[in-house]
């Protein structure tokens, strides 16, 4: 059984926007959520549904910063590299044993929307980015965990590519 003795425990992390660090600067990440897109099926014989798996859906994220930060209204919008933005999650793990390890989340990403939050004289501010990524890898420890690329067809999950025989068979050449 696990306890919280045997858990890894998230010690502290940061942002990276476009390879620049926001150290002190955002106080909340929700790391994106993988999900499995599917379609019902019922085929003649069949005396229920069933639901088949047909990719991946939509990886959406988002973040918040507490600063009036500059930079990611540049990054927001649309036209030429508007797809690629890198924002990047970095923390560690503290182990059982008292080992760290390094968590990575990569994303190249779409900023779609930024949301003020209300302004207050005196206050800090905060603002809450949400983006929609399509690349995405988790690596933990050295260990990539996943690896998700929209554009190329790459689905690399549980140590496996589950998508070489679709990529070969459609006449990509990687």
């Amino acid at each position: 059984m696990t306890n919280l003795r045997d858990s890894n425990i998230l010690q502290d992390f940061t942002v990276w926007i476009d390879d620049v660090g926001k150290i002190g600067e955002a106080p909340e990440f929700q790391p994106p959520e993988i999900n499995i897109s599917v379609e019902e099926f019922r085929g003649g014989g069949m005396d229920g549904t069933i639901e088949v798996p047909m990719g991946i859906e939509k990886i959406e994220f988002d973040f918040q910063l507490h600063t009036w930060d500059e930079q990611i209204w540049t990054k927001l919008g649309y036209g030429p590299g508007s797809l690629d933005v890198p924002i990047t999650f970095r923390g560690y793990l503290l182990t059982p044993g008292g080992a760290e390890k390094g968590v990575y989340i990569y994303t190249q990403s779409l900023i779609k929307s930024i949301k003020p939050g209300k302004v207050s004289a005196g206050k800090k501010v905060e603002m809450t980015i949400s983006l929609c990524a399509n690349y995405y890898q988790h690596i933990v420890d050295g260990n990539t965990l996943a690896e998700i690329d929209v554009f190329n067809k790459v689905t690399f999950l549980n140590g496996q590519d589950k998508s070489a025989f679709a990529r070969r068979t459609l006449g990509f050449n990687y």
